[in-house]
């Protein structure tokens, strides 16, 4: 397993025991994490997105979570999942450096 599988791994492991701060342990302190609305710059802006992401869960989300790709390329890894009924399609690609996320994108399709 190479080291951006297990941070991924971990970090992806603390998202589903709902642990935020195990979940911000993986970025670097200057990380950018990219979504529809503009770049959350550090951790103190991943931390807020990702407290009320997680706050926020319908009951089942994590359940119906399902892992359809991932693929782990030099310093890059990328994902490919859902959680149907509430998000039918996402992505996150994520770009590590000495052993933290230093860049993340995020995009998700949400039916209305």
């Amino acid at each position: 397993m190479s080291t951006v599988e297990a941070i991924i791994g971990n970090h992806l492991q603390a998202f589903f025991n709902k642990s935020i701060d195990g979940v911000v342990a993986d970025y670097a302190e200057d990380a950018v994490l990219m979504i529809q609305t503009g770049p959350l710059h550090g951790v103190a802006a991943i931390r807020a997105f990702f407290t009320q992401f997680i706050e926020t869960l319908p009951p089942g989300f994590l359940e119906s979570f399902k892992m359809h790709k991932q693929e782990f390329v030099g310093d890059m890894g990328y994902i490919v999942w859902d959680a149907a009924p509430w998000v039918r399609f996402a992505t996150d690609t994520f770009f590590v450096s000495d052993g933290k996320i230093r860049m993340q994108t995020f995009a998700a399709y949400s039916p209305s």
